[in-house]
């Protein structure tokens, strides 16, 4: 049998009222929900309003129109302490914490448990340290804050949510002051969260490449609306990923899953190669500006060649001729010398 959603929109609109002047709608009619044990990622451009639908879903701002259930009730009905205790939020600004110790911060994630004096019992104790735990910081507790990474620190941000112990974490661009690494790191983090913890986890991000690989559904957000939903996958193929970045100045590319710039194709080539290698010659011809195919007929064709631990290149010339090549600079150098790759 299937469980009830732990946040369920309907007919949502969400937006802003001005004084004197019309509401300003950013997205309407959004009817989604999150389940238990998901990892969700919310994509879209820039001023699409994501962030406003995110204070709306958390009850910081209200909707427009429409309704917002937490765990079955309606989110605005209930008390600002029963909703922190279903629900934390990790914000994209980083907080002024100075000396704080880690766990201190941690422990500020029981508020929605301990009375006015903030005083902690043993099972707030147990919560914070597992919480920590959970994160990987415990051998951090009682580092001060402004001694630790930024990827150390955004980790005691989310161990601070989780130390609230809610089923739902929402997380607002929490990869955005993250090098790569890290930010590889924290998305596998936050899916093994909502995964083991039977949780919800969902994250605003730009790190699209991430998150078509690490969330089990995606939020799509376009500028204007209507928000979509749906494995990522599935966005891909139907081309609401490519339609909700349209006119950004760079164009999703299906068959490799990124953003490529507009330029001009010098022609098609097509490749043959496997493993690692393979991936990494497509990318540099796709860089330089070729439509590479691995099915057709096409002018050149590039072998990607492999044995005794080396790895070279051969070019096939459609007149018979042939080319090796020890690196893909080289290759690529190659490619450029030749008159009949250029196009007018």
């Amino acid at each position: 049998m299937n469980q009830p959603p732990l946040l369920e929109t309907r007919n949502l609109t969400v937006g802003y009222t001005r004084p004197g002047h019309p509401h300003r709608i950013v997205a309407d009619g959004i009817d989604t929900c999150l389940n238990a044990g998901e990892f969700v990622c919310l994509l879209g451009p820039n001023g699409a309003g994501k962030s406003t639908l995110l204070r709306t879903l958390t009850g910081m701002q209200r909707p427009l129109a429409g309704e917002v259930r937490l765990c079955g009730k309606s989110l605005f009905s209930l008390s600002a302490r029963t909703v922190a205790q279903h629900m934390s939020l990790v914000l994209t600004d980083r907080p002024a914490v100075g000396l704080m110790p880690v766990a201190t911060l941690v422990a500020l994630g029981r508020h929605p448990y301990t009375r006015w004096s903030g005083s902690l019992k043993r099972q707030d104790r147990e919560a914070v340290w597992r919480a920590m735990t959970d994160v990987g910081i415990e051998s951090l507790a009682h580092r001060p804050l402004n001694e630790l990474s930024d990827g150390e620190r955004q980790k005691a941000m989310i161990a601070r949510a989780l130390a609230q112990e809610p089923r739902i974490m929402v997380l607002d661009e929490a990869t955005a002051f993250l090098d790569l690494p890290r930010r590889v790191e924290l998305m596998h983090l936050l899916r093994n969260l909502a995964r083991t913890g039977q949780r919800t986890v969902l994250l605003s991000t730009h790190d699209l490449d991430l998150a078509l690989r690490c969330a089990d559904r995606l939020w799509l957000l376009p500028t204007g609306g209507p928000l979509l939903h749906g494995v990522p996958e599935d966005l891909v193929l139907n081309g609401a990923l490519s339609e909700a970045f349209a006119g950004s100045g760079a164009a999703f590319d299906r068959g490799s899953g990124a953003f490529t710039l507009p330029g001009a194709v010098r022609k098609t080539v097509a490749l043959k190669g496997d493993g690692i290698a393979g991936m990494w010659t497509y990318r540099a011809l796709e860089r330089a500006g070729y439509r590479v195919t691995s099915e057709g007929r096409a002018p050149l064709c590039i072998e990607v060649l492999q044995a005794g631990g080396a790895t070279g290149w051969r070019v096939r010339y459609c007149g018979g001729k042939n080319a090796g090549f020890a690196s893909i600079e080289s290759l690529l150098d190659a490619l450029a010398m030749e008159k009949t790759g250029e196009t007018d």
